[in-house]
């Protein structure tokens, strides 16, 4: 994303947040799921969101710039998401 680059070509690191680092922080979901995803607004001074899985919080989490949050967001009201169930294969646990 060009928005995302101080000049052209030249990619902004994101800051690497340790698992130590995330725990103090607030995480918020969806009302009555703690099991989904959640994010996280760390206080650092850069504005990035990072995402965790809420049911396994060992797992990898992802950090979005604000330029990403906002696109990711944007996308998301403009229904980019709403068919993504529909792709999932009718297989798995939750099959029929």
């Amino acid at each position: 994303m060009s928005e995302n680059t101080p000049a052209e070509g030249t990619p902004v690191a994101k800051p690497k947040y340790t698992r130590e680092e995330l725990i103090g922080l607030t995480w918020y979901g969806a009302p009555g799921d703690t099991e989904g995803p959640q994010v996280a607004f760390p206080k650092d001074g850069t504005g990035n969101v990072v995402m965790r899985h809420g049911a396994d919080h060992d797992a990898p989490f992802l950090v979005y710039t604000p330029s990403e949050w906002e696109a990711f967001q944007a996308g998301a009201a403009d229904g980019e998401f709403d068919e993504v169930e529909q792709q999932i294969p009718d297989t798995g646990p939750a099959a029929g």
